[in-house]
């Protein structure tokens, strides 16, 4: 039985090959079902394996800064098809299945950079474009399809090691020049490219850092007035990146701006590469990231699973799902070889929480970015000349690596922890030859592998004595956690989750800022605001919950809730409006009568707001700006407070108004606190409750 559904899936692969056109019933625009093959697997890396997707040009008519799940599905096949065909001795051809993905889908000239179709080196990056052209509207539109590579380049691995001195990370940033220059190129070359276009960039893994620092790229020339083209324009709505399971490349001091949030980062939380760089080193992405169901984050992840499971069991090199295996790995210091283990439970924590454990960890003891570009040098050397020499069985023998470690795995970790730095040489050095002869490679000599094996020991044995319970965890899960990073397993999540998922169900912060965690009180609020971009950090890393709000803050935050009108003809009367900082929103509150002056003729920008005067503040743009002066109030709060009597008189309409609305709830003490300063957080969820429940 098994036998015969495995002929019937090979036969509906093989159909699905021919591309097949429907008309959209809602859309009026054609959808197309085919398959693209990628090179990518749990099992099987030898070969290109087949994966169904479904395209319409009705994706491309929302904006790029909402996310779809269709566009991202069809993405993700591009993102895989990009990737070069499985034997490395055809890397002239490294770009034909994703010529063959845009061939179905009816996009043209198809062009690929010269790196596409050459052995890749250290610091080479592929990158393939086509065109086609859409109407939406009535417009004519042109979409820019870039697909960069991001698995199969060999070589070009020893890349993501250069982290660079400072700023981005020096090999993503390579990636992301290459893409941008090769574009510009392309639409230079096709002057029949004209008019409006549309940009829709992929990539995965190293070609999703590429993507995503492409993307930023992009955007800041749009900011900044620059075209790609003199032939053509671009909108910041019509700039759709989709990255698959991206490192972090871009400097953090560039990516805190809402305009990035066009690009769309999908991530699963038990990947490694997701964490790397780190973003101690101060590394991230552009824009928003979506994370894939988890045990972590989804109550409902058995169902979910489930319903991927069914799909990844489709993909003829899916293998099995090892995530869920997962096993935390405890030691007893000076213990025998035998005993060296305590104990391996799968209840301590889940893989994803682990990798947020290991990385702290790890990049804690490595130092400083500065510590880690001193040795970058002599890491790439170490990779080079494997995946270099050996590109077609670097796969395999990155598979045996795993194996052999685990299967030495008691003796090895005796060896680390014990700092016995011969005997962990000569057991590296044998399981490197093991891997290498398994996989075909005979002319590495011992001298060699034992060259090796010494700088690996150097890197791991002061690790394995400060954390061993770490070290022993990460050997013993190694097949595991690579295994999160398969393009299969990705797309089952991506072809099985429900559309509206990532939307309802995101679960890891866009914000870029450190001093708020998923867990802190006022998350939501501050996201809603941050999001819908009302409030800003007070640094690009930071949003300083507990800081203060002072008056200036607080018409600005209205300011923006009603659209920044212009002011032009409006004055005011207030002694220091003129060259305040915040001089608009203030004439603009003023003259709406939402902001009154003190009796000294001043409005002082810069005092601090409490939790009653912002309630005036907001009570007086509601009643002026959504109920045209006939806001109504209750008598009294609905509960008792133990300080209701201590409201100022001026605020306390303000206050039953914003009570009864459940903009202000009380402190956990049963109070008002209507003279205590407001701090940044209650500003953020009197706001955000403000403008989902009144504005």
């Amino acid at each position: 039985m098994k036998k015969l559904l495995s002929v019937v899936l090979v036969l509906t692969m093989v159909l699905a090959l021919v591309p097949f056109a429907a008309l959209a019933e809602d859309t009026g625009y054609e959808t197309v079902t085919g398959t693209i093959m990628f090179n990518a697997g749990h099992d099987d890396s030898e070969t290109d394996h087949p994966c169904p997707f479904t395209y319409s040009d009705a994706y491309f008519t929302d904006t790029a800064y909402n996310y779809r799940q269709d566009l991202a599905t069809v993405t993700m096949a591009m993102c895989l098809a990009a990737g070069n065909v499985a034997d490395p001795e055809r890397y002239t051809e490294g770009p034909a299945n994703l010529k063959n993905f845009f061939d179905q889908i009816g996009f043209e000239d198809f062009e690929a950079n010269k790196d596409f179709v050459t052995r890749p080196g250290r610091d080479t990056f592929g990158v393939g474009i086509a065109n086609k052209e859409i109407v939406v509207d009535g417009e004519k539109y042109t979409i820019i399809a870039i697909g960069l590579r991001g698995c199969g380049y060999y070589a070009e691995w020893a890349g993501d090691l250069n982290v660079g001195a400072s700023g981005d990370h020096t090999g993503f940033a390579i990636c992301r020049d290459t893409a941008l220059a090769f574009l510009k190129e392309y639409l230079a070359k096709h002057t029949e490219i004209n008019g409006k276009i549309k940009i829709w960039c992929t990539g995965y893994s190293r070609g999703a850092a590429g993507a995503n620092m492409l993307g930023g790229a992009i955007d800041d020339m749009i900011v900044g007035g620059e075209k790609l083209g003199s032939n053509v324009s671009l909108s910041l709505n019509d700039v759709y990146i989709y990255t698959f399971e991206a490192p972090m490349g871009a400097d953090t001091a560039k990516i805190g701006s809402n305009v990035y949030n066009n690009i769309h980062n999908i991530v699963n939380y038990n990947d490694l590469v997701v964490r790397v760089a780190p973003a101690s080193m101060n590394f991230g992405r552009y824009g928003v990231d979506h994370v894939m169901p988890t045990a972590d984050f989804d109550a409902n992840y058995d169902e979910l699973k489930a319903n991927m499971l069914e799909v990844f069991g489709t993909f003829e090199n899916a293998g099995e799902y090892r995530i869920d295996n997962f096993k935390y790995v405890t030691v007893t210091p000076g213990a025998t070889v035998d005993k060296i283990i305590s104990s391996i439970k799968g209840d301590k924590m889940t893989q994803g929480q682990f990798l947020d454990k290991l990385v702290d960890v790890l990049f804690a003891e490595l130092g400083t970015r500065e510590d880690v570009y001193a040795m970058q040098g002599g890491l790439q050397e170490l990779i080079l000349p494997l995946i270099g020499t050996y590109p077609d069985q670097w796969e395999t023998v990155k598979k045996n690596l795993a194996d052999n470690a685990k299967d030495n795995f008691k003796e090895l970790i005796f060896n680390l922890v014990t700092g016995n730095e011969g005997s962990s040489v000569e057991l590296v050095a044998n399981i490197i030859l093991d891997s290498l002869r398994d996989a075909g490679i005979n002319d590495v000599t011992a001298a060699e592998a034992k060259e090796i094996a010494v700088q690996v020991v150097k890197f791991a044995l002061p690790l394995a004595v400060k954390h061993p319970n770490e070290i022993a965890t990460l050997l013993y899960n190694i097949v595991g956690i690579m295994s999160a990073h398969y393009g299969e397993l990705g797309m089952s999540w991506m072809l099985s989750i429900p559309s509206d998922y990532m939307l309802n169900k995101q679960t890891k912060s866009a914000m870029p800022f450190d001093d708020l965690q998923r867990d802190t009180w006022c998350y939501n609020e501050v996201k809603y605001t941050y999001d819908n971009g009302i409030m800003n950090g007070t640094k690009l890393t930071s949003f300083s919950p507990n800081g203060v709000v002072n008056r200036g803050q607080v018409v600005t935050v209205l300011y923006r809730l009603e659209g920044c009108p212009s002011v032009e003809g409006m004055s005011c009367d207030l002694k220091d409006v003129s060259g305040a900082w915040c001089e608009d929103a203030i004439i603009w509150a003023y003259n709406n009568g939402i902001a009154k002056g003190f009796n000294d003729g001043c409005f002082r920008a810069d005092q601090q707001v409490t939790r009653e005067q912002l309630a005036a503040f907001l009570y007086r743009y509601a009643d002026e700006i959504i109920y045209n002066g006939t806001i109504s109030v209750g008598d009294g709060y609905a509960k008792s407070f133990s300080d209701e009597a201590s409201v100022s008189a001026f605020a306390r309409e303000a206050m039953l108004w914003a009570v009864e609305n459940g903009i202000i709830n009380g402190t956990t003490d049963g109070k008002l606190n209507p003279q205590g300063n407001a701090s940044r957080a209650q500003f953020a969820c009197m706001i955000a409750r403000f403008e989902q429940g009144i504005a």
